[in-house]
C-alpha cells in the first residue's frame, strides 16, 4: 500500500468510526426508559409543588380573615 493511499485511508476510517460511534450513542440515548425523569426537571417540579402549597396556605389564611372581618363576603362575590 502506498503512502498516498494510506494518507487517504486513515481519515476515511476515522470519519466512519466517528459516525458509527455517534449513531450508537444516539440510539442508546433514545432507548433510555421513559420512567426515569430528568433530575433538573424533578427538582423544578418539587420546587413548584412547594410554592403551590405555600400559596394555597396563604389563600386559606386570607379567606379565614375575610370570614371573620366580612361575614357573607363569599355570597356577595359569587358569580
Amino acid at each position: 500500500m502506498s503512502p498516498d493511499n494510506l494518507a487517504l485511508l486513515i481519515p476515511i476510517v476515522a470519519i466512519i468510526a466517528w459516525s458509527v460511534t455517534s449513531m450508537v450513542k444516539h440510539t442508546t440515548r433514545q432507548a433510555d426508559p421513559p420512567g426515569q425523569p430528568d433530575p433538573m426537571l424533578q427538582a423544578a417540579l418539587t420546587q413548584a409543588e412547594a410554592h403551590a402549597t405555600r400559596l394555597e396556605e396563604r389563600i386559606d389564611q386570607l379567606e379565614r380573615i375575610l370570614d371573620e372581618d366580612i361575614p357573607g363576603w363569599r355570597a356577595r362575590n359569587a358569580r
